[in-house]
C-alpha cells in the first residue's frame, strides 16, 4: 500500500508495528505528533519558506500562526539585523525607519519602533499537522519515508522495544540526511551548496 496521505500513514504504521493493541488512530496520531515536533526542529527545507508582506504596527508585530524560524526582515531601507532581547531592551522608545529586530514573546520587536513601515519577511513554516481532516502536507508528498520512519522511532520509544528502535532511528535518520542533501540541490542547484555573490 502507498503511504500518501494521514490514513495511509496510520495503517502502514500499524503493519510495520505488528501491534494490534495499538494499532488505533487515536493512539498512532500521537506518534505521528511527536515525529512531526521533532521533524519541526530538524528540517531546514525551501518548501519551509515562506514570504510574508505587512506593515510594523508600533513596536512590534505579532508572528504569523506558523512561525517557526526567522530567515530574514528587509523594509524598504534594508535588511534589519537580528539582535538579543537584553540588547533590545536597552533601546530607547523612539520613532524611526527599524533597523533592528527581535523575536520576544511571540511577537517581532522593532528598534525604532514605527507604526507605518512595510516589513517584508522570509521565515521558515511549521510542518502543516497531519491529522483526519488535514490528509496531506508537501513533506508527505516529497518523503513519506520520513514520516513513517520517524513515527516508528516514537511508537518504539513507547514501547522501549530497544532492539527495534535503534533499527528505526538509524533509518529515520539516514531519511533526513537525505532529504537535506537534496534540499541543497532542490534550493541551490547540483554542485553547489550556497549562492555566489561576487569575487574578491
Amino acid at each position: 500500500m502507498a503511504i500518501t496521505n494521514y490514513n495511509t500513514l496510520v495503517s502502514a504504521v500499524g503493519d510495520w508495528l505488528d501491534r494490534p493493541d495499538l494499532a488505533t488512530e487515536s493512539r498512532l496520531s500521537t506518534f505521528i505528533q511527536l515525529a512531526e515536533a521533532r521533524l519541526n526542529r530538524l528540517l531546514e527545507d525551501p518548501e519551509m519558506e515562506v514570504t510574508s508582506n505587512s506593515t510594523a504596527t508600533g513596536a512590534a508585530t505579532a508572528l504569523p500562526a506558523d512561525y517557526g524560524s526567522m530567515v530574514s526582515i528587509s523594509t524598504g531601507s534594508g535588511h534589519l539585523t537580528p539582535v538579543g532581547s537584553v540588547e533590545f531592551a536597552s533601546f530607547d522608545s523612539i520613532s524611526g525607519i527599524p533597523r533592528y529586530y527581535s523575536i520576544t514573546d511571540g511577537a517581532i520587536g522593532f528598534g525604532p519602533s514605527n507604526f507605518t513601515t512595510p516589513i517584508r519577511m522570509v521565515y521558515r513554516r511549521r510542518l502543516p499537522a497531519l491529522s483526519i481532516t488535514n490528509q496531506t502536507n508537501w513533506l508527505m508528498t516529497l518523503a513519506p519515508d520520513v514520516y513513517l520512519y520517524g513515527t516508528l522511532v516514537q511508537a518504539e520509544a513507547f514501547l522501549g522495544e530497544d532492539d527495534r528502535l535503534v533499527g528505526w532511528k538509524a533509518m529515520f535518520d539516514e531519511s533526513i540526511d537525505e532529504l537535506k542533501q537534496d534540499a541543497s540541490r532542490r534550493k541551490w542547484g547540483a554542485g553547489t551548496l550556497t549562492p555566489s555573490l561576487g569575487r574578491s
